[in-house]
């Protein structure tokens, strides 16, 4: 097998977790409801036990129904803004969340190892680059596909990006390999592209981790994607390339 030249990586719960930005996001809209004294009360808690209880629409139309507040539209348009981008009404932008310790090292990891790395991650566009830029992942990756940039339907599974992302760092398909953890969608896309089998990184806190690959049984007929390896965070991501770069 050529050994692998690009590493490319998802970002929500691979290289961040993910809940560390949910919370925050419903932090955020929360004091912006206090500030403006449309709330008496923190809805954060009851925005929390939401998600955690599987709401995954309407959730400030929710807590906000259930505070007495009518939620307009133009309301809820300014709340999605906030919960998006950190970005207040007064133009200032508040957005705390860190790389996982063991992201921070195989970066600078594999930086030094000489691969090529770089970034390939769904979502509205605009919580996706404050993510980046909270991140700084722009001055330690050599590029950054947000597939929402095309529009929704070039999303994973579309192979677009990976393409894209082989061709713009002048790397055979064959010698890329995608890290991501979500296997309802991560790995077809880089399968189809001709990518190598990927890995998938199954955190404790993250949010699929208990997803089967594949899928799952109700995807009639799709077979579950080649998969190189599962790990439990990317402290084992080095052991599976030099066994990749072996085979």
């Amino acid at each position: 097998m050529t050994p692998i030249a690009l590493v490319a990586f998802d970002l929500d719960d691979t290289l961040y977790p993910e809940r560390a930005f949910i919370r925050s996001g419903f932090r955020a809209v929360s004091d912006y409801l206090q500030r403006e004294r449309l709330v008496r009360r923190p809805l954060w808690p009851d925005l929390e036990a939401g998600f955690e209880a599987g709401v995954r629409d309407h959730a400030f139309d929710r807590a906000l129904a259930a505070a007495g507040v009518t939620p307009t539209r133009p309301l809820i348009q300014t709340l999605v803004e906030i919960y998006r981008t950190r970005r207040l009404p007064d133009g200032r932008t508040t957005l705390d969340i860190r790389l996982y310790e063991d992201a921070d090292r195989a970066l600078t990891d594999l930086r030094r190892a000489g691969l090529r790395l770089g970034l390939v991650s769904d979502g509205p566009l605009a919580a996706q680059e404050a993510k980046v830029r909270a991140l700084d992942l722009e001055s330690r990756l050599d590029a950054l596909l947000l597939t929402d940039a095309w529009g929704a339907d070039f999303w994973k599974p579309n192979p677009r990006a990976f393409a894209e992302m082989a061709r713009r760092l002048s790397v055979e398909p064959h010698a890329c390999l995608y890290v991501a953890d979500n296997p309802e969608k991560d790995f077809d896309g880089p399968a189809a592209a001709g990518w190598a089998p990927s890995v998938r990184v199954r955190r404790p806190d993250g949010l699929y981790r208990d997803v089967r690959p594949g899928g799952g049984a109700d995807r009639a007929g799709a077979a579950p994607p080649a998969l190189a390896a599962t790990i439990a965070d990317l402290g084992g991501l080095a052991a599976v390339l030099d066994r990749l770069s072996r085979a």
